[in-house]
């Protein structure tokens, strides 16, 4: 089996092929990782709860003993005609004891393997890639399209329908850990129970932070050439103890946001298109679509190498964070100051 592309594994795990003995799920984000192995063992068995189906099995349990796993995956299901084995806590190498199975005979059991962020080239990888008889899942951190099918997903599950613009406020919202987004889709799903719809006012309520604000509003002073409020934002970020290192991450982000909303724009796409297509939060619409007309390419390119620069200093010198991020953050009004066209 060949390695599974990171954008084929949602619908990989839909519809797992039939026929793999072992399904590696690896990935830097363990929430996603996580949900993945467990929906696949979900559809290899009747109930995964019952552990004459289901096998847990610890890298420990295998580290003096790698036929172990041999054992487990050719012995007969006491129910129903397949048996799973979760290998979960790689603490230690299991390659031996896959690579045993794997030149062993043909098993009917499903084996899935739980693991974190693995190099291209580490063994258990490199063995469930080249395998006919296994397939390896990469699972990455999760971006706007994967945040927008997870919020479809649960939400029709709860049997709640989404406004366009709640949907766009409820996106931007939620970050790259697929386990912290899940919880936070149901939070809502749970304070709506009972309700047909979400709305913008909804998601404001039980999403939308105080650190997520104070933030933005930083950005958007910053992007928008505003000196006074980015004074204050400053301020009031610094004084509820937000760290300089996550507000310059999140202007990184949000500088390649705009650039990518501004290629879009140079090559055709309309303004409102292009920042709708950012799913912002409603409230921060006008602001940033007013940054895309202050802000071009080269200038873009810029900002991100200043804010970038400026997280590397911080990671050196942490004691001058804050003078080095107030810097930063300056050099992007006053560059957004002297572009702004007069309204």
């Amino acid at each position: 089996m060949v390695a599974v592309k990171a954008s084929e594994t949602e619908s990989f795990v839909r519809r797992p092929p039939k026929g793999l003995e072992v399904i590696l799920v690896y990935g830097p984000d363990a929430g996603l990782v996580d949900e993945r192995c467990r929906a696949l063992l979900a559809a290899a068995v009747p109930d995964p709860n019952d552990p004459f189906q289901l096998v847990h099995i610890g890298s420990e349990q295998l580290a003096g003993n790698p036929e172990r796993l041999m054992e487990e995956a050719g012995a007969i299901a006491f129910v129903g005609a397949r048996k799973a084995i979760f290998v979960h806590g790689l603490d230690k190498p299991v390659d031996a004891s896959v690579k045993l199975l794997l030149q062993g005979p043909v098993s009917e059991n499903l084996v899935v393997i739980q693991a974190g962020d693995l190099a291209k080239q580490a063994a258990l990888r490199t063995l469930c890639e080249q395998s006919p008889r296994a397939a390896a899942l990469p699972c990455y951190a999760g971006g706007q399209r994967e945040n927008a099918e997870l919020v479809d997903d649960i939400l029709k599950e709860a049997g709640l329908t989404i406004e366009a613009g709640a949907k766009r406020d409820l996106i931007a919202s939620l970050g790259q850990d697929r386990r912290q987004s899940r919880s936070e889709i149901e939070k809502l799903a749970l304070y709506k129970a009972g309700e047909k719809s979400v709305t913008s006012e909804d998601v404001a309520t039980i999403i939308v932070d105080a650190n997520a604000v104070a933030i933005n509003g930083v950005i958007d002073a910053a992007f928008g050439g505003n000196y006074a409020a980015l004074d204050q934002e400053l301020a009031r970020a610094f004084a509820e103890k937000l760290g300089p290192d996550p507000i310059l991450g999140a202007a990184l982000r949000h500088s390649f946001a705009l650039a990518e909303a501004r290629s879009k724009i140079d090559n055709g796409t309309g303004l409102a298109l292009a920042a709708r297509d950012m799913y912002l939060f409603w409230k921060r619409e006008d602001l940033v679509a007013r940054q895309l007309r202050i802000w071009r390419s080269p200038a873009l390119d810029g900002a991100l190498s200043d804010l970038s620069s400026a997280i590397r200093r911080i990671r050196r010198s942490p004691l001058a964070a804050e003078s080095v991020a107030r810097m930063a953050f300056w050099r992007i009004a006053r560059h957004a100051r002297s572009t702004a066209v007069p309204r």
